[in-house]
């Protein structure tokens, strides 16, 4: 179930504009699954009628069966009672059914497009966004949507229809009694108010106790070797007692805020029903009203006070969620910056790589990391760049395959400029080997086809090995390429081996490592 909010924090809250411009957008991407939705938006008003009609049959038994001495009105109201109730039922499971498909639908297509996003942006963007964020951003803020829809939304539904509802069938069946209800609402608004805000501080400081938590954890784990052989084994677990601490206390203080806010919600109930008895009592006395409408009145309630309870929960997830997909639309919205050109060309198959006067800097206003560098690698010429750390050879390699633009100059293959060249022949033409070596989950074979996956079993290590010149890394290291293969289950020698390997046949290859 839904719980009572995420929290938000104050630079992730939005205003009433950027809020109606999410969920517009949402709207939009939610408009193929329109069909699940109008039909479990049609139970949620099935079940929301029969809700309210049950204590509607109990008031006719009472007034009409029992006090009229009426055996058939009793029994009719008996019957009605059954098949409302077994419609409620039936419907609300169906408006769960029906609900959550259109919402995984949703979040399914959410996910591709995010990742589509990603994965075709240029190196400039994962400089400005850390791998965590963006793994957070597919991860912990589409679970925030998933809540929402799955379970949120459909609280935020039938909760506002109960409320309407539920108002307009007690001012129908008694405006007397009605005002006696109205009598303890403010307390509860005011306490609604009160909760939302305190709530959202406390979860808050929940989150932010996690992260803490998860850092000390991962900490842990990560730099085991380092643990270890400074003997610092006591040092971390104390670490971690502490993070655990301040987790545990901000889970209580959250806890706190629920119980007394729920507690007062449910007091308030009470003392409506005690007014309606009391009331509802001299009313009957005096022939008012009667005595069905004080008892329906008495089961009307529930179906008031719990949906406003529901939707004071909803409030911080509704924030946290517009946050969420406000921070996902950003990477939607995110243009590659390195792109193909309308009128690009196909880059020739032999030509000269060269670097004209190219100045780059990876982030405005900084010290540039390339200053007015010439370089000129004809065909068939192998060439080192050597130089102290932080002198611009990755940098250089970088913008030789083009995974960054200059900022000033130009880098040219057979006389074309990149920035004109078609990217899949650019690609095909210039390969780049990184020096982190990264083998993906999975066998050797398929590491080593990733750069050709239409290349047959057979003529995979023959013709990888070849193009990269390392028949006797073949020899050894794929001797057998179905075993699983990872980065954590290589040493580095190893790794760099499969990756030479995996590159296809270049004309110019970079090696950042050289």
């Amino acid at each position: 179930m839904f719980g009572m909010g995420a929290g938000v924090a104050p630079e992730d809250q939005l205003d009433r504009s950027q809020t109606r411009r999410v969920l517009r957008r949402v709207l939009r991407m939610a408009y193929p699954f329109r069909k699940t939705a109008y039909v479990s938006l049609g139970c949620v008003v099935v079940t929301t009628a029969a809700t309210l009609a049950a204590p509607i049959l109990v008031r006719h038994g009472i007034d009409a069966g029992i006090r009229a001495n009426d055996v058939y009105e009793l029994n009719l109201s008996v019957g009605l009672y059954l098949v409302i109730t077994a419609l409620a039922y039936g419907f609300g499971r169906l408006q769960y059914v029906f609900l959550n498909r259109t919402g995984e639908a949703f979040l399914r297509e959410l996910r591709l497009k995010v990742f589509a996003a990603m994965q075709s942006q240029s190196m400039a963007f994962y400089d400005r966004n850390k791998a965590g964020v963006l793994v957070a951003r597919m991860t912990a803020d589409i679970e925030t949507m998933g809540e929402l829809i799955q379970w949120g939304l459909l609280q935020f539904l039938a909760s506002g229809f109960l409320v309407v509802l539920a108002f307009a069938v007690l001012f129908t069946l008694s405006w007397e009694l009605t005002l006696v209800v109205l009598i303890v609402f403010p307390v509860i608004v005011i306490a609604s108010v009160k909760f939302q805000r305190d709530s959202n501080v406390a979860y808050l400081s929940v989150r932010e106790r996690v992260g803490q938590n998860l850092g000390t954890l991962q900490e842990g784990i990560a730099a085991v070797r380092v643990i270890q052989a400074y003997a610092q084994e006591d040092h971390q677990i104390k670490r971690f007692q502490r993070s655990n601490r301040s987790l545990f206390d901000s889970h209580v203080r959250s806890i706190r805020i629920s119980t007394w806010y729920f507690g007062l919600v449910e007091f308030s109930g009470v003392v409506a029903a005690s007014l309606v008895v009391g009331i509802g009592g001299w009313l009957v006395h005096r022939d008012a009203v009667s005595l069905g409408t004080v008892v329906a009145f008495i089961l009307l309630l529930s179906s008031l006070f719990d949906p406003v309870q529901q939707l004071s929960q909803l409030y911080n997830g509704v924030q946290s969620a517009a946050a969420a997909l406000h921070k996902l639309f950003g990477i939607l919205d995110s243009e590659p910056e390195i792109g193909e050109a309308p009128d690009a060309v196909d880059l020739p198959r032999r030509g000269v790589l060269e670097v004209n006067g190219v100045t780059f800097t990876y982030q405005a206003g900084t010290h540039p990391a390339l200053k007015q560098a010439e370089i000129v690698v004809r065909d068939g010429e192998r060439i080192a760049l050597v130089g102290p750390t932080g002198a611009g050879k990755s940098t250089l390699a970088k913008l030789m395959a083009r995974l960054y633009d200059p900022s000033i100059g130009s880098v040219s293959y057979g006389g074309t400029d990149l920035r004109r060249a078609t990217l899949a022949s650019l690609r095909e033409r210039i390969v780049v080997v990184p020096q982190e070596g990264f083998l993906f989950n999975g066998t050797i074979r398929e590491n080593v086809r990733l750069a050709r996956i239409t290349a047959s079993d057979d003529s995979t290590p023959k013709s990888a090995s070849a193009a990269a010149g390392c028949q006797q890394a073949s020899d050894s290291s794929l001797h057998s390429v179905e075993p699983p293969s990872s980065t954590r289950q290589c040493s580095c020698s190893t790794r760099r081996r499969r990756i030479l390997i995996r590159a296809p046949k270049p004309k110019s290859r970079l090696h950042s490592n050289a």
